[in-house]
C-alpha cells in the first residue's frame, strides 16, 4: 500500500514494508532513534503477534527519509481496533525534527486509522514537547541511569541499605552469575518468568517472543541474559537488551523464596557494568506504572533520573479499561491471576497477550 500526498518539499509515503538497512541507518542518525524504532525489535514483535505494520514517511525528492512514524494495526475481537506506535515498546517517539513535520505525518496517520476503522492511534511518547505536552497525561515512568561518571562513583549512587550492601552481601554469599550461552539458558530464565508473573497477575509472554527475540539479538550482541545461580539452582534473571549507546532493562524473573539472597540486585549490578564496559552512556530501567509505588521506589534507588513517558490516544479516551494498569478492571484481573497455576497463566499469555499491545 503507497499513497502520497506532496506539499512544498516533502512527500507522505504510507508503506508497509521499508528496506531494513535504509530504516535502521535512518533510526541511528536520529537523536530520538530507540531499539524500539530498530527493525530487528518490530520484526521480532510481528513475527511473534502478525500484526500489520504501517510506516508512515516524510521523503524528501530524492527518496530520503527525514521522518517517521513506525506503528502496527492491532485487530482484536477482545480490545478492538488500533494502530500503535509501537507494541510491547516502553517508548517510540516520532523520529521528526519539529512540530510541523510531526503534524504532517499525523494528519496521514489519522487517514490511515479511519481506513482501518481503528477506534485510535495511540503514541508512546518519552518527548511529549512535540505535542504541546497538555495533550498527554503521564500513565508511565522510565528510569535512566547515566553510565557517564566512573564505576565507582555510579555504585555510591545507590541507595546505601537497599542496594549496595544487597549487592556486598550476594557477592560474600554463595550466589553465583553468569552471562546466557544456551536456549537452555533462556528456557530456565523463562520458568522463573512465569513464577514472577503469576505473583504479579499478569499473563505471561509467550515463549516464542523470547526464542525470537533471542534469534534476532543475540547474533548481533544486542541482548544479554544475566543468570544468578545459588547451590547449583537458576534463582534469579534478567534480560538486558542493547542498542547504539544506549542499554536497556527488559525482563526479569526471580523465585520469591530466594530474594534473602539479594541475587536480583546482583545480577543488575553485573548487567550495569557490562553496559558501562561496552561503551552505553545510559542504562535504561525500563518504564513503571504511575500507580505502582513499590516498583517506582525500587528503581528510583538505583540511583536514576525519573522522566514521564505520555501516551497519546486520538480520539482521546478510547482504551479499553482492561488496558489501564490503574484502573479497577485491571486490578480485579490481576488478582484472579494470582490465584491461577502456572500453566493456566502460560496458557492465558498464549493465547491473550497479542490483545493487550
Amino acid at each position: 500500500m503507497v499513497t502520497q500526498t506532496d506539499n512544498a518539499l516533502l512527500s507522505v509515503q504510507v508503506r508497509e514494508a521499508i528496506d531494513e538497512r535504509i530504516w535502521d541507518d535512518f533510526v541511528e542518525r536520529h537523536p530520538l532513534g530507540t531499539i524500539y524504532h530498530s527493525s530487528l525489535w518490530q520484526h521480532v514483535i510481528q513475527k511473534t503477534y502478525g500484526y500489520r505494520p504501517f510506516y508512515h514517511l516524510l521523503e524528501d525528492h530524492d527518496g530520503t527519509i527525514v521522518g517517521a512514524i513506525p506503528s502496527l494495526y492491532v485487530r482484536s475481537w477482545l480490545t478492538g481496533k488500533r494502530i500503535v506506535s509501537y507494541p510491547f515498546s516502553d517508548s517510540c517517539d516520532p523520529l521528526v525534527a519539529n512540530t510541523g513535520e510531526l503534524n504532517t505525518l499525523l494528519t496521514s496517520l489519522e487517514q490511515t486509522r479511519l481506513d482501518m476503522k481503528a477506534a485510535f492511534y495511540e503514541l508512546r511518547l518519552q518527548t511529549p514537547g512535540l505535542l504541546g505536552g497538555s495533550k498527554c497525561k503521564p500513565h508511565y515512568f522510565n528510569y535512566h541511569l547515566s553510565l557517564s561518571p566512573p564505576l565507582d562513583n555510579i555504585f555510591r549512587s545507590f541507595h546505601k541499605n537497599c542496594i549496595q550492601r544487597a549487592i556486598k552481601a550476594a557477592e560474600k554469599g554463595e550466589v553465583e552469575t553468569r552471562v546466557s550461552t544456551s536456549l537452555s539458558d533462556l528456557k530456565a530464565f523463562y520458568r522463573l518468568h512465569t513464577q514472577t508473573r503469576r505473583r504479579q497477575g499478569v499473563p505471561v509472554q509467550p515463549f516464542r517472543l523470547f526464542r525470537n527475540l533471542w534469534s534476532a539479538l543475540v547474533p548481533r550482541d544486542m541482548l544479554r541474559l544475566f543468570l544468578a545461580y545459588h547451590r547449583g539452582k537458576c534463582v534469579a534473571a534478567i534480560v538486558v537488551l542493547r542498542c547504539g549507546k544506549r542499554a536497556y532493562y527488559k525482563y526479569g524473573a526471580s523465585d520469591k523464596a530466594s530474594m534473602p539472597l539479594k541475587a536480583n540486585q546482583l545480577i543488575m549490578w553485573e548487567a550495569i557494568r557490562w553496559a558501562k564496559q561496552a561503551g552505553c552512556d545510559c542504562f535504561d530501567f525500563g518504564r513503571t506504572s504511575s500507580s505502582n509505588e513499590g516498583l517506582s521506589q525500587y528503581k528510583s534507588r538505583w540511583g536514576t533520573e525519573r522522566l514521564p513517558l505520555h501516551y497519546h490516544q486520538c480520539p482521546d479516551s478510547k482504551k479499553t479499561k482492561a488496558l489501564d494498569e490503574s484502573s479497577v478492571q485491571h486490578a480485579f484481573i490481576t488478582q484472579v491471576m494470582t490465584r491461577l497455576p502456572a500453566f493456566m497463566i502460560r496458557l492465558i499469555g498464549e493465547v491473550s497477550y497479542k490483545h493487550f499491545a
